[in-house]
C-alpha cells in the first residue's frame, strides 16, 4: 500500500504515521526512514528498497519524510539547464512512482511523508497519486480547522471531558493555542492528566505552554499601550517560565516594533490595509496600526534606536542586558503614562 500523509494539524499527522509504523507484522529494522527535503530528491531509493523481496516474506515500510516533489515551498532553482534538468527529475519522479504504483510489492508500504504542509497538486507526482486515490494510495490529510471551527471543537471537548474554565481562564488558553488545532491537542492532552475538573488562569498558565510569538505581541502591546504590569508578566513568563535571554528579548521586541512601525508609517501616508497588506506581506496590518495605541511612526523610530543603542551597549560589555531592558521599559512607560495619563 501507498500512503500519502499531509497537512498543517501536525499532531494527528504525526500519530497517524506511528500508528502506520506499530503494526504487529513489521519488524523495527525492516522500516527505513529516507530524508526527501533535498530540492533535488529522487524517489528511486525508495522504489528500489520497496521492490526489494525477502527470502522470509517480512513485510516492510519505507517512509519518504517531507518528500521536496510534493513541498509547495521548495524551489528547485531557475536558469536554462536547471529548469531542463529539473523538468527531467519531475519526469522521473512521476514516472518511477507510475510505476512502481502499477507493480507495487504487497509485502511494502510507501509512505510519503509531509510533515506539516499540504501536498502540492500542482505537481506531475501528485497528479500520479491522485490518479491511484482510494485504490492503492490512501491519502491522509489533516488540517487545522478555522477559528470559528477551532472554537467548537474546544466547546465540545471540554464539555465532552466534563472541564469547566473561568472567563480569564479560556481567554487565556485560546490565546495561547493560537488558533493551532495541533497546540489545542496537545493541551488537552495534559489538561487531561491534570487532575482538576475547574481550571483557573493559574492553572492554565501551568499546563498549557507559552506561546513565543504570542508573548511577545502581548508584551508589545502592553509596552505600547503603557501598560505596566502586563508588561512585566509578560517578561517575566519569557524569561523565567520560557528561559529566554533578556538580550534575545531586546531583538524580539525590536521585531515587532519594526513591524508596527511599518504599518503605522504606510497609513500615515494614506495607504488603505489592502495596499499595507500587499507592501508590508503581512495579513493582518489594521492589528499592527491598532497595537500601536496611537503612538505616531516617530515615536515607534526613536524606540526602535534606543533599543539599537540598548543592544550595542550589551554586546559591548558596558550594560547588563536585564538592567538595560528593564530601564528601557521603565523609562518610556512611565514617559507614555505621564504623556497619557494611564498606566
Amino acid at each position: 500500500m501507498i500512503y500519502l500523509l499531509d497537512g498543517s494539524e501536525t499532531y494527528h499527522l504525526a500519530e497517524k504515521k506511528h500508528q502506520l509504523l506499530s503494526k504487529d507484522d513489521v519488524l523495527p529494522e525492516n522500516i527505513l526512514t529516507i530524508d526527501g527535503s533535498g530540492k533535488d530528491y529522487s524517489v528511486s531509493d525508495a522504489v528500489i528498497f520497496c521492490n526489494t523481496f525477502s527470502l522470509f516474506n517480512d513485510k516492510r515500510i519505507v517512509v519518504v519524510q517531507d518528500p521536496s516533489f510534493l513541498n509547495p515551498s521548495v524551489k528547485r532553482g531557475s536558469g536554462k539547464q536547471t529548469s531542463s534538468k529539473k523538468k527531467k527529475d519531475t519526469e522521473d519522479n512521476a514516472s518511477l512512482l507510475e510505476g512502481y504504483i502499477e507493480h507495487c510489492n504487497p509485502d511494502a508500504d510507501l509512505i510519503l511523508y509531509c510533515f506539516g504542509f499540504d501536498a502540492d497538486k500542482r505537481t506531475r507526482e501528485y497528479k500520479v497519486l491522485e490518479k491511484w486515490f482510494q485504490k492503492r494510495v490512501t491519502h491522509v490529510h489533516f488540517g487545522n480547522l478555522s477559528p470559528k471551527e477551532l472554537e467548537l471543537k474546544a466547546d465540545e471537548t471540554l464539555r465532552k471531558n466534563g472541564i469547566r474554565m473561568n472567563r480569564d481562564a479560556r481567554a487565556e488558553f485560546m490565546l495561547r493555542i493560537n488558533g493551532s488545532a495541533t497546540e489545542f491537542y496537545r493541551a488537552m492532552d495534559k489538561i487531561l492528566l491534570y487532575d482538576k475538573k475547574d481550571l483557573n488562569l493559574e492553572d492554565i498558565e501551568h499546563l498549557v505552554p507559552v506561546n513565543m510569538e504570542i508573548n511577545m505581541w502581548k508584551m508589545a502591546d502592553a509596552f505600547l499601550a503603557g501598560n505596566t504590569a502586563q508588561t512585566f508578566r509578560s517578561v517575566y513568563e519569557m524569561t523565567s517560565i520560557a528561559r529566554n535571554t533578556y538580550q534575545s528579548l531586546v531583538m524580539m521586541l525590536a521585531y515587532r516594533l519594526r513591524t508596527v512601525y511599518n504599518a503605522v508609517r504606510c497609513s500615515e501616508c494614506g495607504m488603505s490595509t489592502e495596499r499595507i497588506a500587499a507592501v508590508t506581506g503581512k495579513r493582518y496590518p489594521d492589528l499592527d496600526i491598532r497595537s500601536a495605541h496611537g503612538r505616531s511612526s516617530r515615536e515607534i523610530l526613536a524606540l526602535l534606536a534606543q533599543l539599537a543603542d540598548l543592544d550595542q551597549g550589551i554586546k559591548s560589555g558596558r550594560m547588563n542586558d536585564r538592567e538595560g531592558f528593564e530601564a528601557f521599559l521603565l523609562r518610556n512607560l512611565n514617559t507614555y503614562a505621564g504623556n497619557t495619563g494611564t498606566i
